[in-house]
């Protein structure tokens, strides 16, 4: 990071003078950050791919628009350091992300440079010399600005191609193997069940019951594994979360001292495949259920009007939360911190999420616990109809 930092600073000639020009800058520019916040993201929003990202609504752009205000004081402010190099870079991650084409990323910063150049030849129109200087700067800033975002962007992106790669690797291999493991361990579930007729000590039927919970999760990852490899597409009915919630929840054992509670807006209803769902909302569950291990703890499975466009259902828990590393992979098959994981749970939410052309978010509660979090759209059925 530091190294690719200093060759960009190098190669684009952004000097000490720079920074210490920008730093004289801040008391023109500030005043007028709100308006260019304002006309940054009415760009944006004039354009429906290049919005993408912004699922919340107003609420989220003017939480955006002050995010955007600090990240202008900090670019002219400096220091161009560590923290300055982070907080670009995951603008880049986040495009990713969302698969947000990385020209909406050059024609952002082309705006700003061009609202910077108006106040730079407003401000400094008596000081040819010094409007020079400055225009000199401002672009160097937001050049470096920019090759940190796209570096970002190019190294996700790859990261992302191989993930996909991996995840077909994943499909070829669960198409070849998977109905021929459910043969057996259809043999082995029969015969415990015979065995359970027979066998009357209790010492035996524990072990029977043992063995019938192992096939029950190894019918499970197969399934998880077939699913991920067929990827089929959604049949949209109108779904109730509250019974998509209910019906869930009959299909799992709970353990002893784990209370799962559903609380659901009035008067929601959406449109989505229930049945692609049922497995959504089993996984995150068990996910919740194996983070507690074994202790006593609350998890909760809500469904609440996000804004117009999406409806969100969350499960969450007050078990430690992930693991801060890993949390950004959470998604990714394969990808699990418990010695008994599989990672596939969270990696089939996110197949079955972006089927309906949602999003899915997992994150760590400031209180503790985690929360996984998908956004579905209202009329799922009507967009997919339209493909």
């Amino acid at each position: 990071m530091e190294r690719f930092l200093d060759d960009v600073r190098r190669y684009i000639g952004f000097s000490d003078a720079d920074a210490e020009r920008l730093q004289q800058l801040v008391p023109l520019f500030a005043p007028h950050f709100v308006e260019v916040a304002e006309h940054f993201y009415s760009c944006i929003l004039a354009h429906p791919h290049a919005h993408t990202a912004i699922t919340g609504g107003d609420a989220q752009v003017e939480r955006l628009k002050n995010s955007l205000v600090a990240w202008m004081d900090s670019g002219l402010r400096g220091p161009h350091d560590a923290a300055f190099y982070e907080l670009r870079a995951r603008i880049g991650r986040r495009h990713v992300a969302i698969s947000l084409p990385q020209q909406y990323m050059v024609t952002a910063i082309s705006v700003m440079r061009q609202d910077y150049h108006a106040l730079l030849e407003q401000g400094l129109a008596d000081s040819p010399a010094d409007l020079h200087a400055s225009m000199q700067a401002v672009d160097r800033l937001l050049d470096v600005e920019l090759a940190i975002m796209l570096h970002t962007y190019r190294i996700d992106s790859d990261d992302h191609l191989r993930r996909g790669e991996r995840l077909a690797t994943i499909g070829m291999v669960a198409a070849t193997i998977g109905h021929d493991l459910r043969n057996p361990l259809g043999v082995i579930e029969s015969s415990a069940y015979l065995l359970r007729r027979s066998i009357q000590d209790e010492r035996g039927q524990r072990h029977l019951e043992k063995i019938h919970n192992q096939v029950h999760r190894c019918n499970r990852i197969v399934t998880s594994l077939l699913e991920l490899a067929r990827a089929r597409p959604p049949k949209f009915t109108l779904v109730d979360p509250s019974v998509l919630f209910s019906t869930s929840l009959t299909t799992l054992t709970i353990p002893p001292g784990v209370r799962v509670s559903i609380e659901v807006d009035d008067g929601i209803a959406f449109e989505a495949d229930s049945s692609l769902l049922e497995q959504v909302v089993i996984n995150l569950v068990l996910n919740s259920i194996g983070a507690l291990s074994g202790r006593p703890g609350q998890i909760i499975a809500r469904a609440t009007r996000h804004d117009e466009r999406f409806l969100a259902l969350s499960v969450r828990d007050d078990g430690p939360g992930f693991d801060p590393e890993i949390l950004p992979q959470v998604f990714e098959p394969l990808v699990t911190t418990r010695a008994s994981g599989v990672g596939l749970g969270l990696a089939l939410v996110k197949s079955v999420v972006d089927r309906h052309r949602g999003i899915a978010t997992a994150e760590n509660a400031p209180e503790g616990g985690a929360i996984v979090r998908i956004l579905l759209p209202w009329l799922a059925a009507v967009d997919g109809a339209a493909q």
